[in-house]
């Protein structure tokens, strides 16, 4: 029961965000700007969608998407599909200094036989990864984790029925790869 709340939660989040919640920390967490500062001098967020390119996610996911990035101030990184029924791709991150372990042991219990899953698949350039797999009577829910450093990109993948469970992981764990690849560009591994 608590990892149904756990999966409702985490696709409320991201739906409440409307699919697009880039963020580097905790916003109350960051310090205020200096007062003198002129704030549209600050350096644009890092954005997870700089290292992917929209032909090769559609490839791994056999759908067509259309990008969104949002603004440098307010990054997105969604593809969204073009044809109903295909799956739904949203990129997003934090900073942890845990574990990937101490941080899913955050969120209480996790498996469910029958129904959730947490893999531990080995994606090259990562220090970490899990996989999060959460398949109801309509929709298999796949939550990546990828860690590098202090950096933790999380990939939220929904596929309606009738989906390709193992192909929809292949295709996860290998842009997993491709979001590790491309870590050191946020200058938030450190």
């Amino acid at each position: 029961m608590r990892r149904n709340l756990l999966v409702a939660g985490l696709l409320t989040s991201l739906l409440a965000t409307g699919l697009s919640a880039c963020t580097r920390d905790d916003p109350a967490a960051a310090p205020a700007p200096d007062a003198g500062r002129d704030v549209a001098s600050a350096p644009p967020a890092w954005n997870p969608c700089s290292g992917l390119d929209v032909d090769p996610v559609s490839r791994l996911f056999a759908a067509t998407y259309s990008v969104r990035l949002g603004t440098p101030d307010a990054p997105t990184c969604t593809f969204a599909p073009l044809t109903d029924g295909d799956p739904l791709v949203d990129v997003n991150y934090q900073t942890y200094p845990g574990s990937l372990a101490e941080l899913l042991r955050t969120f209480g219990a996790q498996e469910q036989p029958g129904r959730t899953r947490v893999i531990a698949p080995r994606v090259p350039g990562a220090d970490d990864a899990r996989l999060i797999v959460d398949a109801s009577a309509d929709t298999l829910a796949v939550t990546g984790f990828v860690r590098n450093g202090l950096l933790v990109q999380i990939l939220n993948l929904l596929d309606p029925r009738p989906y390709d469970r193992a192909q929809l992981l292949r295709a996860a764990e290998r842009l997993m790869a491709d979001l590790a690849a491309n870590a050191d560009s946020s200058g938030l591994t450190r």
